[in-house]
């Protein structure tokens, strides 16, 4: 099985990735720690390298090699060592229309993860993933989802949270109050799958 999955900032998408590999033998890949990666690869330390929200830089890499590449670099990841994950592959982090369109090719489904607004920047601001969440505002926050969302409805090469979500299998809210509330969600959500 293939799992794509897609949501709003801080919404748990990664933290669900990782409860699925750990409890149910995927292999959860972030598509932004790969690009994140790429990014370091070709610009080092410098500022360049910083990933951010509809990335000029990974745009540009899924119109040259494919909207869906990405989706196939977890794939090949998860090929290579299927006999470790036996449950399958999870890419987390999709963002773009052709990024689902290959996972619903491979007979993947996309599950959507999302969560009240305030609480996803609460997260954030104890998460601080990137140097470039820390001490923004909460109106920064949403600026940087809006790049996300105010966006070419028919590219499929840049991230497009309103298509993601509309294209989604699954959609969970994740305004649980411990990481155990919102697998208790997931599982619900995910007991044909699982």
């Amino acid at each position: 099985m293939i799992f794509g999955l897609a949501g709003t900032l801080n919404a748990g998408k990664d933290s669900l990735g990782n409860w699925l590999q750990e409890n149910h033998g995927f292999l959860h890949v972030s598509t932004s720690d790969r690009i994140r990666q790429m990014k370091r690869d070709v610009f080092g330390d410098r500022p360049e390298a910083l990933l951010t929200r509809n990335d000029p830089f990974i745009n540009n890499l899924r119109a040259e090699r494919g909207p869906g590449f990405l989706i196939d670099i977890v794939y090949e990841d998860w090929l290579s060592a299927k006999d470790r994950y036996p449950g399958g592959c999870i890419a987390s982090g999709v963002r773009a229309i052709g990024e689902e369109e290959r996972i619903h090719e491979l007979g993947g489904k996309l599950i959507f993860v999302d969560a009240d607004p305030q609480i996803r920047y609460e997260r954030s601001q104890k998460r601080q993933r990137d140097a470039n969440e820390s001490g923004r505002s909460f109106e920064e926050f949403m600026a940087t989802e809006r790049s996300e969302i105010d966006v070419d409805q028919s590219d499929k090469t840049i991230s497009n949270l309103v298509a993601m979500k509309r294209m989604a299998d699954i959609v969970i809210e994740n305004n649980a109050s411990s990481l155990d509330d919102f697998i208790l969600q997931a599982k619900a959500a995910l007991k044909e799958y699982l």
